[in-house]
């Protein structure tokens, strides 16, 4: 068991090529519920279903570091008015926080107390039509910055942006539809993140700090997390295989060191 992330975030990062799934996925079923359990079922390739499958897992894992009399099976799940999934209320550790993203090898969780959190994973590709993109999505100027990066670091930049507005519109459980021009984003050299809000989010920059990771070379990590920057989150990193280990990670800048 590790002590509760007051005022900061824990990541656990699955990477789903370290789990043999065979001899773990009778286990993992038994810890999902009914409804989990269904949506599983209800993928129509294996590759799916397998994702899906670590997905819960893991994240009932991760919540178990903090607790040595919830095991995975106990955790209760709900939905929030707008759609957001957290603890139910009767949880006995309700106050935990939680939001998760996943795409391609890697799962992401991330944790805190008592406040809204938002992750956004995403494996970047290198394609023409990123500025396109961004000239449909995000706002004038940002695309106008992205457009006069060198090429070579305009799909870094291009991801570091649209994770960060993702996170943030989960962490208040809007959908990207809501408009990702909405939340505009400045990044300087050091990687010090500015942000604005359009007046219709009804919300302050000022409550909120954002960060974002590189893990391997090809995946952009971003947390949005409503507490004020001078009350640093401090992420801490670790790799975890759903029952059975976990081990601390090294950041070193913005990279995270996985091996």
């Amino acid at each position: 068991m590790i002590l509760m992330p007051n005022n900061i975030v824990h990541f656990w990062l699955v990477d789903r090529r370290s789990i043999d799934l065979e001899p773990q996925r009778s286990i993992y079923m038994k810890w999902l519920s009914e409804e989990e359990r269904k949506r599983v079922h209800d993928f129509s390739r294996d590759e799916l279903r397998d994702s899906q499958l670590i997905t819960r897992a893991g994240l009932r894992a991760s919540l178990s570091q903090y607790s040595d009399s919830m095991p995975p099976k106990a955790w209760e799940f709900e939905r929030s008015a707008r759609g957001k999934p957290r603890l139910a209320d009767q949880s006995p550790m309700n106050e935990l926080s939680f939001n998760l993203s996943h795409s391609g090898d890697w799962l992401a969780v991330g944790v805190t107390v008592d406040n809204q959190i938002g992750v956004d994973l995403q494996r970047r590709h290198h394609q023409q039509s990123l500025l396109d993109l961004a000239q449909r999505f995000f706002s004038a100027e940002e695309a106008e910055t992205l457009a006069a990066q060198p090429e070579t670091r305009q799909s870094e930049y291009f991801f570091r942006l649209w994770t960060l507005k993702e996170a943030y519109l989960k962490a208040r459980g809007l959908g990207i539809a809501n408009g990702l021009d909405k939340v505009r984003f400045d990044i300087d050299n050091n990687g010090l993140i500015t942000a604005e809000f359009d007046p219709e989010l009804e919300d302050e920059p000022r409550e909120w700090q954002f960060h974002h990771y590189e893990l391997e070379d090809d995946y952009c990590l971003s947390l949005a997390l409503r507490q004020p920057r001078a009350q640093d989150a401090s992420p801490h990193f670790y790799k975890l295989i759903p029952g059975e280990t976990f081990e601390p990670l090294e950041r070193i800048g913005h990279a995270i060191r996985l091996q």
